[in-house]
């Protein structure tokens, strides 16, 4: 089974205006809002895949109906701790005119040490060995940046796979853990390692966290591809150029790929491509809305990938 863990889920609203014009009153296209977090994000796309998760994590007592319905209606397993507060509400502003994607993200609810004993619990009542466990996404105010480290180590002694998509000091320490599999994108390595723009440094980078008993390394780089790292080989995926309606999601379609190509056992090169293919068709979609199955294949027919060492 396939557990994404959402510490921090969110509704996400795409605001489509023109222009922003600061300091004036904007008028907007359209809008949409969509259920998000980076596991909750990850769920959807491998239902779009064909597979099958549960989602656990947090979630707002106060507005849970809609977010709660939102996922019954998509058919996502779901098992949240409910806290107190309300779930975040993330804008994101699409200006038309520039092309310019901008996020303006809240804190959002936040949590107990009661809260974070209920999470382990919960976590340690469903994971079974060979389970893949996700455990993606920013931390509530409560959360110490120890969790992801916490919630690997926990999961690696049953015997469970842990994907780690984080950043800052929460990715940080969660690489002290050593998550079998890791997806920064290289915004979110920089923070954390001190390495030269060029493609052979970020591949030398892949190669440090190999070599710190991480199993394998996926670093994502927007228009300049994708790298796939493990101890015996560098794979390098060369950017298919699409029309980006969206950046939100991307990465979050990667690590659906990753999680849903581990749990079905494909060698290193197919997983590569449905996550590089998934994240390529998440950008064409509107919002945070999943990649649709018809446009994963077509683009797993056309991206290129190359063995880089």
């Amino acid at each position: 089974m396939i557990y994404t863990v959402t510490l921090n889920p969110a509704f996400d609203m795409t605001v489509y205006l023109d222009q922003l014009v600061k300091g004036d009153v904007n008028r907007s296209i359209k809008s949409l809002i969509d259920i998000g977090g980076k596991g909750i994000n990850v769920s959807k796309v491998i239902k779009s895949l064909g597979g099958e998760s549960i989602v656990l994590g947090f979630l707002g007592q106060e507005n849970r109906g809609n977010f709660i319905k939102q996922l019954d209606r998509l058919e996502i397993k779901h098992d949240f701790i409910y806290v107190e507060g309300e779930t975040r509400t993330n804008i994101k502003l699409v200006e038309n005119k520039f092309g310019i994607f901008t996020d303006i993200n809240q804190k959002g609810f936040g949590i107990t040490i009661e809260d974070i004993d209920k999470l382990f619990e919960k976590i340690k009542y469903y994971a079974r060995q060979g389970d893949i466990f996700v455990l993606s996404g920013s931390l509530p105010e409560g959360a110490d940046n120890n969790i992801y480290f916490e919630l690997i180590k926990l999961l690696k002694d049953i015997g469970a796979i842990t994907i780690l998509d984080a950043d800052g000091e929460a990715l940080k320490n969660g690489l002290l853990a050593k998550p079998d599999i890791v997806k920064p994108n290289i915004n979110e390595l920089r923070m954390i390692m001190d390495f030269k723009d060029d493609l052979n440094s970020i591949a030398s980078v892949g190669k440090k966290l190999i070599s710190q008993g991480i199993e394998k390394a996926v670093i994502s780089m927007g228009d300049n591809g994708a790298f796939y790292v493990t101890r015996d080989k560098i794979l390098y995926a060369y950017p298919e150029r699409v029309e980006v309606k969206s950046t939100v999601g991307a990465g979050d379609a990667m690590v659906a790929s990753i999680a849903f190509g581990e749990s079905k056992n494909m060698e290193d090169e197919e997983v590569f491509r449905l996550a590089v293919s998934s994240a390529t068709a998440s950008i064409i979609e509107e919002g945070t809305k999943s990649p649709k199955l018809e446009n994963i294949n077509k683009l797993m027919k056309k991206i290129k990938i190359e063995r880089w060492m």
